[in-house]
């Protein structure tokens, strides 16, 4: 009997000292499919809430942060919840301006951003600071998630904001 309580007591203790840990290749990959699955977003929002350390993984905390917005029903709180986490995106950025995923993560977001937030004034700066640096992602998975996500989104988007084929070949890198 005391074994199996000390087992359950080392198993607990283990558990609530490791938390989750922060598995950013997925983070990366439900990006985009945490637009449209709640449950999904509010997941991983929860998980970087308690375990983001390194500023990719922050960046993602402030994405989700964002995407949580989209979920919610009541205007106000959806409206609270953007600024939130616009905020701390543009925290990050203004202490990281060459950080490519974060620049990528307010692309995103502008580009899809309804345009009564105003949070659409870094797109074109965004989209050509992309275009310059994405080859230098160390990360081939992140680079190949984005460059999917950026060649995903052309058809969609408008004027200068599409990105020609000779910037897609500069992309694809």
């Amino acid at each position: 009997m005391i074994r199996v309580v000390m087992t359950i007591f080392l198993m607990t203790v283990t558990k609530a000292g490791l938390g989750q840990q922060v598995n950013i290749d997925k983070i990366r990959k439900d990006y985009a499919e945490a637009v449209k699955d709640e449950e999904l977003c509010e997941h991983n929002f929860d998980i970087l809430t308690e375990e983001a350390k390194s500023t990719t993984e922050k960046v993602y905390l402030a994405a989700y942060e964002i995407l949580m917005a989209k979920h919610m029903g009541n205007p106000f709180k959806k409206i609270s919840q953007f600024k939130e986490g616009k905020k701390h995106l543009e925290e990050l950025i203004k202490n990281n301006p060459n950080h490519i995923e974060a620049r990528f993560i307010r692309w995103s977001v502008q580009v899809h951003a309804p345009s009564f937030l105003g949070y659409k004034n870094n797109i074109i700066d965004d989209k050509n600071f992309l275009v310059k640096n994405l080859h230098k992602l160390p990360n081939e998975e992140a680079k190949l998630i984005i460059y999917n996500y950026l060649k995903g989104a052309n058809p969609y988007l408008k004027g200068a904001q599409i990105f020609s084929t000779n910037e897609l070949k500069e992309l694809e890198k």
